[in-house]
């Protein structure tokens, strides 16, 4: 890739945005940072009696994050921003970002059942981790629902390896792309003419 990249990814606590950015990184050689991991610099402070990252905690880590990013793009590198990203404004903060070193950039939701991603936030409360409330997850789910500047939905409601395929599709038409200097649209229409038991996208409008 000619350029720096950044894939902001976006979605509910237990969507499956780690097990994206883990692959992007191990399969892709991209550059990894999540908002939660510097948040949890802050230890217990980090998090409410319910398990919900504070307002401060959040405020802190996306500040975090930003640095992080900043200090990627500047190496040319494809670089993954991973978060919740419920609200326009930290999406934007982070595209702004990208813009001012002219890289290019995707906002990427991961979508999974509300259910499945609360069973899968259970399952590590089990195992003592910390997370947030099911009520927490509704919210996100729904504030994530109204936004109107995601560019793709990956689904990720079958087994690993097939969510695994499903992005590895998905870098490979963005590195294309990217290094052809594609539009947006263009890639989204590329994207959605992948075979369906390959890739399943759906676009917000």
């Amino acid at each position: 890739m000619g350029r720096p990249c950044l894939i902001i990814v976006c979605g509910v606590p237990g969507s499956g945005k780690s097990t994206f950015a883990l692959h992007v990184a191990d399969r892709w050689g991209a550059l990894s940072f999540a908002s939660e991991t510097f948040a949890e610099e802050l230890g217990a402070a980090a998090r409410t009696t319910s398990g919900d990252l504070s307002k401060e905690a959040i405020a802190y880590a996306y500040s975090a994050m930003a640095a992080a990013v900043r200090a990627s793009l500047a190496t040319d590198k494809m670089v993954v921003a991973v978060g919740s990203f419920r609200s326009e404004e930290q999406r934007k903060r982070f595209r702004d970002i990208a813009t001012s070193f002219g890289a290019s950039v995707m906002t990427l939701r991961i979508v999974c059942p509300i259910e499945t991603a609360a069973i899968r936030v259970r399952s590590r409360r089990a195992l003592g981790e910390r997370g947030p409330s099911e009520t927490a997850i509704s919210q996100i789910d729904a504030e994530l629902n109204r936004a109107r500047d995601i560019d793709i939905a990956l689904t990720n409601a079958s087994s690993v390896d097939h969510f695994h395929r499903r992005a590895d599709a998905v870098i490979e038409v963005l590195e294309l792309d990217w290094d052809h200097d594609a539009s947006t649209t263009a890639i989204k229409q590329r994207l959605e003419r992948l075979p369906i038991d390959k890739i399943a996208l759906t676009r917000n409008s």
